[in-house]
């Protein structure tokens, strides 16, 4: 059951309930965010986001190049589970260069449910019971039809930007994209390396990763993440039991690139200790997928520890 209420031009209110298929330690919840945000633009820029077109009349799809979901020890990712009621606000948003930032609330008390938001409680996150995810979508098509190796950016026809505002500059994550093409990291500046490193080997699995186009799907990112995640947890001596019960108040994923199925990727996974800041006891988990020389993605995953909890 859904409930769909459009409060503006470029906000919606939402309520879902939790069933098995979007939740758990995978990224089943991710994932569905992600339609979340489809289903947020459709309605708001006035397209099917499942049947669209560039102009040379190649499929185009909204894709995911930044995402960013934080939470608290009281509610975090892999918090909802079955049965919760969620409270989902949405705002869209629009940047230089044609692209759609949605930042979504999440949680499970209707209270300031449907009343809007402001840009800074997202700075903030400024509610320990709830979930705040922002993406960053732009369209892409297929430069060559079977791969998907160098994607071309493509406006689909009849998508219109007009009603939504312009994000100020202090609220968008592009020079925080930059960073992560240019640096290939998303960690504080202020940050000391933390045990040892780990390099994997990663096969694209054609019948578990890859969407209903054949792209690597979004939030399967998020999974190979977890899995490069489990195999360094484990090098430092760490058990699965503490493995399933971290808390990630902060995640962050810059794609760069899609690769096709059945290639071997690489994963380098990496820790680090902040020096300032006002979680001293967390640490920041880094992991770079990699397609030989290309980078697929840079992710940093902000962990509690145990002196932290």
């Amino acid at each position: 059951m859904v409930t769909v209420t459009v409060l503006a031009a470029v906000v919606q209110a939402r309520t879902e309930v939790v069933w098995p298929s979007m939740c758990g330690h995978n990224s089943l919840f991710v994932g569905r965010i992600g339609d979340w945000t489809w289903d947020a633009v459709g309605a708001a820029c006035g397209i099917d986001v499942m049947n669209t077109h560039d102009s040379q009349g190649r499929p185009a799809y909204l894709s995911f190049c930044y995402f960013r979901i934080r939470g608290g020890r009281r509610f975090h990712l892999r918090t909802p589970t079955f049965g919760d009621r969620l409270h989902v606000d949405t705002a869209l948003y629009r940047t230089r260069g044609q692209s759609v930032l949605a930042l979504h609330r999440i949680g499970r008390s209707p209270r300031r449910h449907g009343d809007g938001f402001d840009l800074h409680e997202f700075v903030t996150a400024g509610d320990a019971d709830r979930l705040y995810v922002q993406t960053l979508n732009r369209w892409v098509a297929r430069s060559r039809e079977g791969s998907n190796r160098a994607l071309l950016r493509a406006l689909p026809s009849g998508f219109a930007l007009d009603s939504l505002p312009e994000i100020p500059p202090s609220h968008c994550p592009l020079p925080t994209m930059r960073r992560a093409r240019m640096a290939y990291t998303l960690r504080p500046a202020a940050a000391v390396p933390s045990g040892e490193g780990l390099r994997l080997d990663y096969q694209i699995d054609p019948s578990r990763d890859l969407n209903g186009v054949g792209l690597l799907y979004f939030a399967s990112y998020f999974s190979i993440v977890d899995w490069a995640l489990l195999r360094w947890w484990r090098q430092q001596r760490r058990t699965d039991e503490t493995f399933l019960g971290r808390v990630v108040v902060d995640q962050q994923m810059c794609y760069l690139a899609n690769v096709d199925g059945g290639v071997t990727i690489s994963a380098d996974v990496r820790a680090w200790r902040p020096m300032t800041g006002p979680r001293p006891h967390s640490e920041f988990v880094e992991v770079v997928l990699r397609d030989g020389q290309r980078r697929l993605v840079v992710s940093t995953l902000e962990i509690l520890t145990d002196d932290s909890r």
